[in-house]
């Protein structure tokens, strides 16, 4: 019985069908959470993980999660000119003080914070819930650039409770989608 509801899901997904179905969401672009690896000497182990599920604010989202203090990056290829980084950002628990994130685009080797944000769930409301998140892009046509995100404690520095869940994560524009 197992068996021909993989199928199916398979399918089901092939098809473009929708949530409703029990399988997982099709998406029409594809994120960008599995070309991100985490950046050697970083992390502590288990810190980064690409597909994990997030509830916030009612909402379920299979998110890449990040255990401060860690770095990720991950290869823009087929990108270049104006683009829009899209993700839905939530820190995954309501308690500590918070989490820092800082996206940075790095072309040529010469990296350029384009993004930061303190999330801090314990006492802004707000952060309870998933964040949508637009981030313009300026990739040059000539050279590959790389997209570094970074969790880390922000400006109070304790790292207790500091995960951070980025879901929906694609560049639109720029390029076709690779």
């Amino acid at each position: 019985m197992r068996g021909w509801r993989g199928v199916l899901c398979g399918l089901l997904l092939a098809a473009g069908v929708v949530p409703g179905t029990g399988c997982a969401r099709a998406r029409s672009v594809p994120s960008l959470a599995d070309r991100f690896r985490v950046e050697p000497g970083t992390h502590a182990p288990d810190s980064f993980a690409a597909h994990f599920e997030v509830t916030r604010g009612g909402r379920r989202e299979d998110a890449m999660r990040l255990i401060a203090p860690v770095s990720v990056r991950a290869p823009l290829a087929g990108f270049g000119g104006k683009c829009t980084l899209r993700l839905l950002a939530a820190p995954v628990f309501n308690i500590g003080d918070g989490v820092q994130m800082d996206v940075i685009q790095e072309s040529a080797g010469i990296p350029k914070t384009v993004y930061q944000r303190y999330f801090d769930a314990a006492r802004e409301a707000g952060d309870r819930k998933w964040i949508p998140i637009e981030i313009p892009l300026e990739l040059p046509e000539e050279v590959a650039s790389v997209l570094w995100i970074r969790a880390s404690g922000g400006p109070r520095g304790d790292l207790t409770a500091d995960w951070l869940a980025l879901a929906g994560l694609y560049v639109s524009g720029g390029g076709k989608t690779p």
